[in-house]
């Protein structure tokens, strides 16, 4: 490993996170119902700047807690048609 150590870089992921909700009245009937999809990277970087990238120890209690940082790269409102077809 430590041949390659040099060139082993961090890694940014992507994830595409549906979710939905209900609006409901004092007795649990559904009064409204959305859904939406947000696309989320992680990236190299952790939260707290102080420790670079490729750091893998002695990191900082922020970055032991937290990790990597996290951007929303898009966010929409999602029709019943589109969840629907995705479910069949």
């Amino acid at each position: 490993m430590t041949a390659f150590g040099s060139q082993i870089t961090v890694r940014g992921d992507t994830f595409i996170i549906r979710t939905y909700g209900d609006s409901r009245d004092g007795s649990d009937k559904i009064q409204a119902r959305a859904w939406c999809e947000a696309v989320v990277q992680r990236t190299p970087e952790y939260v707290d700047p102080s420790n670079p990238p490729e750091a893998a120890a002695s990191l900082t209690p922020v970055n032991t807690t937290f990790g990597r940082k996290f951007s929303i790269v898009s966010f929409r409102w999602l029709s019943q048609t589109e969840i629907s077809k995705t479910i069949q």
